[in-house]
């Protein structure tokens, strides 16, 4: 069957996120979009968008997680290697 070319836009930074996601997931743009379309043919539904407050608070929320991950103290290398239960004694023992 002969094949199309469909274009569109979208804002770069949805581009830029969602390539990320789609790579990820081992697929391509073109997959994307050929499983779209033949999702909406084959259900006759447009797939259900995320509006636009809901994406604007899953963005907020995800950049202040960042922010506080990048505040976070550097990893204490000696307690990497130990069980939750060595370094409860430990810090029971600096505690004394």
């Amino acid at each position: 069957m002969a094949t199309v070319v469909v274009s569109g836009r979208v804002e770069e930074d949805v581009k830029l996120r969602a390539d990320v996601v789609i790579r990820a997931a081992g697929s391509s743009v073109a997959k994307v979009i050929s499983d779209v379309w033949q999702n909406i043919v084959a259900t006759g539904q447009l797939p259900a968008a995320t509006p636009k407050a809901e994406q604007d608070d899953r963005k907020e929320a995800l950049e202040s997680f960042l922010h506080w991950f990048e505040e976070l103290p550097p990893q204490n290398e000696e307690y990497a290697l130990m069980t939750d239960e060595e370094i409860l004694s430990q810090r029971a023992d600096e505690d004394v």
